[in-house]
């Protein structure tokens, strides 16, 4: 099935005015990075311009500053009390594989450090179990690039360095990483993969994003939006 680009856009347009609902009590908002996110913070201008926002990423902040938002540094804040951001893929069980763009590390951070977490995406992104099509981003110390690749091979993983295209250098995140993509075992289960990726020297984090959405709001091509709660912390809406 063909699906446009501006159909698209539209799916997520109308996720991103269902999340207006969740910033009416926040103060410290969180945003993820990537083309949904963007949507998001264009369809959210007028209610983000009075919050305090921190970026995932220098992408997420110069398209917020772009639009006349003020972002705070991470260090400036301790929690936040909603995080949005979207995903590469996610199943039934609010399982999602993150990281295309890199900057998986800060997007967790800020992910943990949020009393609620609200994941926007289109229904494309939907998958019967992550990982599905995507491989798993993974962000390691650089000086050990090739001693963390050889690890997650004897462990059974398929791996593939992240450069730039036309380039040999590895991909470096806003944080200094090199990011690998890694292929498991198809027989893995998200939590089997993402402890055995926890548990690796020289690993700085991964774009498995185990039980961190709290609430997914899928934007249908139909111009339905469905919104699925996983938990609610007490006083929020």
């Amino acid at each position: 099935m063909y699906v446009s680009k501006e159909e698209l856009e539209v799916a997520r347009r109308n996720a991103s005015i269902r999340v207006l609902e969740f910033l009416d009590k926040a103060r410290v908002v969180g945003l993820g990075t990537g083309s949904t996110v963007e949507t998001f913070i264009r369809t959210a201008i007028d209610k983000l311009a009075d919050k305090v926002l921190v970026a995932s990423s220098i992408d997420t902040a110069i398209t917020a500053r772009s639009l006349g938002l003020a972002v705070v540094d991470s260090l400036s804040v301790d929690r936040l009390d909603i995080y949005v951001d979207s995903a590469d893929e996610v199943d039934p069980l609010g399982r999602m594989v993150k990281g295309g763009g890199g900057a998986m590390t800060m997007e967790k951070i800020l992910a943990a450090a949020a009393a609620l977490r609200v994941f926007v995406v289109d229904e494309l992104k939907l998958v019967p179990r992550v990982p599905h099509e995507k491989p798993v981003p993974v962000e390691v110390v650089p000086k050990a690039l090739s001693i963390v690749r050889r690890m997650l091979e004897d462990v059974g993983f398929t791996c593939r360095l992240r450069v730039p295209q036309g380039k040999r250098v590895p991909v470096i995140s806003d944080l200094g990483g090199a990011i690998i993509d890694v292929i498991p075992p198809k027989d893995w289960e998200p939590e089997t993969i993402s402890r055995t990726l926890d548990n690796v020297p020289g690993v700085i984090e991964h774009g498995l994003f185990v039980g961190y959405a709290d609430v997914l709001v899928i934007g249908k091509l139909n111009g339905k939006v469905e919104v699925i709660t996983y938990r609610m912390p007490k006083g929020s809406q």
